[in-house]
């Protein structure tokens, strides 16, 4: 994943509202414009800004809409922008790891964006991860990825079962149909051209030996695929670019300000792979949480590190060694 959602919205938001062009090099903003854009680090007043990025779960009501009343996380992503070194660490959190909620009970992370909102999956995540606290937060509605992929034309996909994730057998179909949940998938292995429904049906596919974990490195190919295509410049024409902040218009919310939105963008329009860190919190084993199901714990003293190494004190440009997140260490 060698970019990040948030900076893949900030990029598609700068272009929408006309603050920037694509040209054969990629994002340039008018040379009048830039030179007015102040440096994030002096904008935020700190030198690294930690921003929790959390997608919605959804549901269907009475009528069989869909519907985010009261809806848990389906991804957090802990991010750390390092805004000297220009650099990103982002950090996934399964949904199902095991958290202290305010009211002293043992839950599920993610039931804290459903208890509280946004504000409390913010001091729950944070309290969870050792850390301060987030500076900001971007939350993704309920069908974010399928409207981008969408807006983008869809796309294209090495479609890879959990075995060939890991590295420990052959490819093979994707298949699992859930009518409650209106979750039906049904993929041939191998690269191929796919709407928004199907990727996000690939994202969220977790019904297998590697569960959550693989899940999470399913979502991470699916953004890096989207991060792909946008800075390949698609958004070539007025209707692309209007169809894209329609996305953001509707789908994204944020407490960021367009001054720091756009500063962002600036300072890390040139971000490449090297320039990018990503890991997810690995675990120890599991537990039937009295009327939550299965859990999983996490492994503290891995955790503790990547905190440290990601979010409290990343290291200049060595990249660090993730731990694999399938493997119970």
């Amino acid at each position: 994943m060698p970019r990040l959602v948030l900076l893949a919205l900030l990029f598609v938001l700068a272009t929408a509202f006309g603050y920037a062009s694509i040209g054969p090099h990629g994002l340039r903003f008018p040379v009048s414009l830039e030179a007015a854009i102040p440096e994030p680090a002096a904008l935020f007043g700190r030198p690294m800004v930690r921003v929790l990025i959390v997608g919605l779960d959804y549901d269907y009501d009475r009528l069989d809409q869909e519907t985010s009343a009261h809806s848990r996380s389906d991804i957090i992503m802990a991010v750390n922008l390092d805004l000297l070194a220009h650099r990103v660490y982002e950090l996934s959190v399964p949904r199902d790891m095991v958290a202290v909620l305010p009211n002293g009970r043992r839950g599920k992370i993610n039931e804290a964006q459903a208890d509280g909102g946004i504000a409390e999956s913010q001091a729950v995540v944070a309290k969870w991860l050792g850390i301060p606290g987030f500076d900001r937060y971007v939350v993704l509605r309920i069908d974010t990825t399928k409207d981008l992929i969408d807006a983008l034309g869809g796309v294209d996909l090495d479609v890879q079962n959990s075995a060939a994730l890991e590295h420990v057998g052959r490819n093979g179909p994707v298949d699992y149909d859930d009518s409650w949940g209106h979750l039906h998938v049904h993929l041939q292995p191998g690269w191929q051209h796919l709407t928004g429904a199907q990727a996000v049906g690939y994202a969220r596919f977790r019904h297998d030996w590697c569960s959550d974990p693989c899940r999470i490195m399913r979502q991470q190919q699916v953004i890096r695929t989207i991060l792909a295509k946008l800075r390949d410049g698609k958004l070539d024409t007025l209707v692309r670019a209007a169809a894209l902040l329609g996305v953001l218009r509707k789908d994204v919310e944020t407490n960021l300000s367009p001054g720091e939105e756009i500063s962002l963008v600036n300072a890390f329009r040139g971000l490449g792979p090297q320039g990018f860190t990503s890991a997810q919190v690995p675990y120890v084993g599991d537990v039937d949480l009295p009327g939550e199901g299965d859990s999983i714990i996490a492994n503290d003293a891995a955790k503790a590190r990547l905190v440290r190494a990601m979010l409290l004190d990343p290291p200049a440009p060595a990249p660090l060694d993730p731990v694999s997140p399938a493997v119970k260490t």
